[in-house]
């Protein structure tokens, strides 16, 4: 659950030494020099203390003690595979030492090797069975090595217990997949679900469960049970922010143009105070509209987030883009994108707009202009710049660049944001081979 292991390690080889006394087990197999060297480590000078140790260990190398602390010396040095051998030949020496199997287990957690620690564990708690400690530890190990089932009961009695409060409870579950990739918590999700259930039972009043549940779910890319989630939380607390953003973003990922956009509104009333939020909210709502072939509601919302700000940069892009694609009103859509270049002269996908904007106005070449500086500042990796530049090539007879572009298109256009471009390459290459290619 922490990758912080070789620290974790090293932290509790000094636990070892609260107050430089030996154990009562390790009294017994004193050596003249072995306090000097327990001494040594407590201070945080592991080199000295190894070396004093290792010349111990040539006179007595069966000596459990001393075999003991080596390994904490090799952990605290970072020789974590040599700690770990050590280690396994004092528990070998002396197998009814718990401290000795107690650090064995931790080092064979902390190196993944989860079975062995999980066989050291098993036996240790069989010993010390009300050892808090020991409980925490073993329940990690069983949700490193994926024993879900077996790390679940753990997991409930912390969720629906009285002893953490709910900040806790919620701190407790974001802290525990933290470590873990998307495609490891997506195997843990039924019971996942369920913890999350019976912490929403267990604090009925209280949207940060539902919350946290559902930046879960979009963070797994979940957008259908996250719709039907959100969708339930939504109805239970009204005025929640999160739960309605979350609500839009699975509709608009499943396709659902209008439940998004109905959503999105909704937002936009809750946070109507805070023009910042609204702005970028008319920002995404203009998309939304746009995707959902609401053509005029796009534009209607555009104007609504112009008035409020006239001179933000990526509403006017957006704008003068998405008119663009429909064809309508292109000197209006130029003048924005004009604005957008000035601002960011650099930017590759506002001179992407302004270049097709004069493209469909018919000024080519100034079209051509601005492709050639947008390839300077990442079109060349850019489907759709590329795309439109080579369309703009063409028409200008310069069928073996408009061929060429087309073809490195392809080779970029991973996510099929561009289509029909084997049709565009064949086009170009029949205008090739008919002889009428510039160049």
């Amino acid at each position: 659950m922490r990758e912080k292991f070789l620290i974790l390690l090293a932290s509790l080889a000094l636990l070892a030494f609260p107050s430089l006394k030996l154990r009562a087990e390790d009294e017994r197999a004193v050596l003249p020099g072995m306090v000097d060297a327990v001494w040594l480590f407590s201070q945080g000078e592991y080199k000295d203390a190894s070396r004093l140790f290792a010349r111990l260990l040539q006179r007595q190398p069966d000596n459990g003690a001393l075999n003991y602390y080596m390994a904490l010396c090799d952990v605290a040095l970072y020789k974590v595979n040599e700690g770990v051998s050590r280690m396994e030949k004092a528990v070998a020496l002396d197998s009814s030492n718990t401290w000795y199997r107690h650090r064995l287990a931790q080092l064979y957690g902390a190196t993944k090797s989860y079975e062995k620690a999980l066989a050291q564990y098993e036996r240790l708690e069989k010993e010390r069975p009300k050892d808090p400690y020991l409980a925490d530890e073993i329940g990690e190990i069983y949700l490193r090595a994926g024993h879900y089932d077996k790390y679940y009961p753990i997991a409930k009695s912390y969720v629906t217990g009285e002893g953490l409060d709910e900040e806790d409870k919620l701190k407790y579950l974001s802290g525990l997949l933290k470590d873990f990739s998307r495609e490891e918590v997506k195997a843990m999700r039924p019971w996942l679900d369920s913890l999350y259930v019976n912490l929403d039972k267990s604090h009925p009043g209280s949207p940060a469960p539902m919350d946290n549940w559902c930046q879960i779910l979009a963070w797994l890319g979940d957008w259908e049970q996250l719709d039907v989630y959100a969708a339930e939380a939504v109805s239970r607390f009204q005025q929640d922010t999160t739960l309605c953003y979350y609500g839009t973003a699975a509709k608009y990922f499943r396709k659902d143009y209008k439940g998004s956009a109905a959503l999105l509104e909704k937002l936009i009333t809750l946070q109507k105070g805070d023009r910042k939020k609204v702005l970028s909210h008319y920002s995404w709502l203009g998309e939304i509209y746009f995707k959902g072939e609401m053509w005029q509601k796009c534009f209607d919302t555009y104007d609504k987030a112009l008035r409020l700000d006239p001179d933000n940069i990526l509403i006017l892009n957006n704008y003068a883009y998405f008119l663009s694609l429909r064809k309508r009103n292109l000197k209006k859509a130029l003048q924005m994108s004009r604005k957008t270049v000035e601002a960011e002269p650099d930017n590759a996908t506002y001179l992407d707009t302004c270049g097709w904007i004069l493209y469909l106005l018919g000024r080519l070449e100034e079209a051509k202009a601005q492709f050639n500086h947008a390839k300077l500042y990442g079109g060349n990796d850019n489907a759709v710049i590329l795309d439109h530049y080579a369309t703009v090539l063409y028409d200008l007879g310069e069928y073996r660049l408009a061929h060429s572009y087309w073809t490195k298109a392809l080779t970029k256009n991973e996510n099929q944001e561009v289509e029909g471009l084997e049709e565009k390459i064949e086009k170009a290459a029949k205008a090739i081979a008919a002889g009428n290619a510039k160049q």
